[in-house]
């Protein structure tokens, strides 16, 4: 798909299709316009790395900006802004602006997603925008991964003060809003321990399942256990491992995964509990109580485990199937 067939010039965003002469001189106009246009203080993108391949579609994404109102700013996000890109990393961004400057489909669409997803069309780079009103909104919610992808932004273009207040909202995590979190996690931590004996009654697959859980929540535990916002499943064990808990439990985590072999091929005479992963995620259960109280939670929930378990099986769609 041709470049120029995503950029929208004050209408909707064209996904493709024939495009006649005139569009595309128009759309060519408008860009080499963006491109002489010097930057502002707001503006600068000093110290974000773009790609070369990537520069014309983050120049239709400086465009879709310029015309999302005066606050609107746009976010490199994901693993490249947070230091964890590999080669297999796409470019992400936001676009943070006012819904109001939407064209009506665009609007809809909006409306419809609570977000505006724009692909390049390989899969490899896209944007959403938010409404900066909806979005600081929904953050008085505390959503873990979307702050922890605000946290982790860059500015790219656009009005870094609106970025930094954003920012700024993040990093304001009561321990009030926290600890019903930590429990939750904590909860659904313990009770999927249990079930990893099933790799000794001919189950191994379903000991795989609540070995991934146990994981899971282990990390989730080590970021809220500092108030700090997880992030999205592919990076939360490159977060949480460099937490104050994390870098306790991670050796432990570290060895169950490389002895997952023994789930589906036990070893003569090893008695079930002493099987690589379950002995090595049990033995974390004292790790974690202790790390959390060295940390300032004294909550009973701590000691009294059947508590805390309780309340993650009350979770609607997030039922254990613990037998502890």
């Amino acid at each position: 798909m041709d470049l120029l067939e995503k950029i929208s010039l004050g209408g909707d965003l064209i996904l493709g299709g024939p495009l006649d002469s005139a569009y595309l001189t128009r759309a060519s106009s408008r860009l080499k316009r963006l491109t002489r246009k010097p930057l502002g203080r707001e503006e600068r993108t000093s110290g974000v790395d773009i790609k070369a391949e990537d520069e014309e579609f983050v120049l239709q994404a400086k465009d879709f900006t310029s015309r999302r109102g005066s606050k609107a700013v746009l976010l490199l996000v994901g693993s490249r802004a947070a230091g964890l890109a590999d080669s297999w990393s796409d470019i992400d961004m936001w676009v943070v602006g006012d819904k109001t400057t939407l064209s009506p489909s665009e609007r809809e669409r909006y409306e419809a997603d609570e977000e505006l997803f724009i692909d390049r069309g390989d899969y490899e780079a896209h944007w959403k925008f938010f409404d900066l009103g909806d979005l600081q909104l929904l953050l008085q919610g505390y959503p873990d991964e979307k702050m922890w992808i605000l946290l982790t932004s860059q500015t790219i273009f656009g009005d870094e003060s609106a970025a930094a207040v954003l920012k700024e909202q993040c990093r304001q995590y009561p321990r009030e809003a926290v600890e019903p979190k930590l429990k939750l996690h904590f909860g659904r931590y313990w009770g999927s321990l249990g079930p990893l004996n099933t790799a000794a009654r001919g189950m191994p697959e379903t000991a795989f399942v609540f070995a991934g859980k146990a994981i899971e929540h282990l990390c989730k535990i080590c970021c809220l256990a500092e108030s700090k916002p997880f992030p999205y499943g592919k990076w939360l064990f490159s977060v949480s491992r460099n937490t104050v808990l994390g870098k306790k439990i991670t050796p432990f985590i570290t060895e169950a995964v490389f002895g997952i072999d023994e789930f589906l091929h036990p070893p003569k005479g090893k008695h079930f509990r002493e099987l690589t992963p379950l002995k090595n995620l049990r033995d974390t259960k004292e790790i974690v109580r202790e790390g959390l109280k060295e940390l300032g939670w004294t909550s009973s929930w701590i000691e009294n485990t059947d508590e805390a378990i309780t309340e993650a099986l009350k979770e609607p769609n997030n039922r254990l199937e613990a037998t502890r």
